[in-house]
């Protein structure tokens, strides 16, 4: 296969990287970008780009994968809620999204989580503002993932051709 054709599928690679860190419940975001950045690296004999950056690359993306791991500690630390609320709601958005899109995705994730909160706390107060902060929280996780998933191939583009 030509050089000129595994470096196109590199970068398809880490487009498609940022593309599903846009989309919503579609998986692949940083292993894919990993996988055009090694991709990339192994195509030029091991010399771009550098180690140092090749390590931070790999870095930025593991950082990226982790938030789906640590996404609903994290969720639920700042919102005051448990880490199982979170999750079920995440759950209950996750399916409602498959059929109303986006509009399901959050109202699944913020009704789940005032019900749970307000069968635990008692207060509705309370529960809808820590249903809102998972929503948001979420949200600003995602958008952590798009700029992560964005600045490996922009880093990768300057590696390649400048």
């Amino acid at each position: 296969m030509s050089t000129t054709l595994i470096t196109l599928a590199a970068f398809g690679l880490l487009v498609a990287g940022l593309v599903t860190s846009i989309l919503p419940q579609v998986p692949g975001e940083a292993p894919l970008s990993l996988a055009g950045v090694y991709l990339y690296w192994w195509n030029t004999g091991y010399s771009e780009p550098s180690t140092s950056i090749l390590l931070v690359l790999t870095l930025v993306g593991v950082v990226a994968m982790s938030g789906k791991l640590v996404g609903p500690v994290i969720t639920a630390k700042i919102g005051g809620t448990p880490v199982l609320t979170t999750t079920i709601g995440s759950i209950v958005g996750a399916i409602m999204f498959v059929f109303w899109g986006t509009l399901g995705l959050v109202l699944g994730t913020l009704l789940t989580v005032l019900v749970l909160e307000y069968l635990r706390r008692g207060d509705i107060k309370e529960s809808a503002i820590a249903a809102v902060v998972v929503v948001l929280v979420s949200f600003s996780t995602k958008a952590v993932k798009v700029l992560l998933t964005a600045g490996m191939l922009l880093v990768m583009v300057v590696v390649a051709f400048l």
